[in-house]
């Protein structure tokens, strides 16, 4: 049998991870599922919103974890989630966040606006219409 991939979450490198978890869980609805540590100043942390998984980890946390790799946050990539209810999700960010890219209709039919986090990472809403 054919090994089966079962999912991807993405591991981000941020400036700080509390930081990062509460503009997540306060201003997109995701939920804290995990932290290392439990409490107090977390190196890693993972949330969750539905069936969208994003982790959280400092750099210097990462730098002691994977020393022979260089590692830097932000920007060196973009996130697309796709999604039912974008007008309510748009709705309760605008004016909260950095939105740099306002909501908008493609050629290809998706409904669509670009939310940037506390270190510059992009998440794309998306919603086929």
């Amino acid at each position: 049998m054919a090994p089966i991939l079962e999912s991807i979450s993405p591991n981000l490198i941020v400036d700080n991870v509390n930081a990062s978890v509460d503009f997540y869980t306060k201003l997109l609805g995701f939920k804290l599922v995990a932290s290392v540590p439990e409490t107090g100043d977390f190196g890693w942390a993972m949330v969750q919103r539905d069936a969208v998984t994003i982790m959280f980890q400092s750099l210097k946390s990462m730098n002691e974890d994977v020393p022979s790799l260089t590692f830097q946050k932000g920007r060196t990539a973009t996130f697309f989630i796709k999604l039912k209810g974008i007008d309510e999700i748009y709705a309760s960010v605008k004016g909260k966040v950095k939105i740099p890219m306002d909501m908008r209709t493609t050629f290809y039919g998706m409904k669509e606006f670009v939310v940037e986090d506390p270190d510059g990472y992009y998440m794309m809403f998306a919603e086929d219409q």
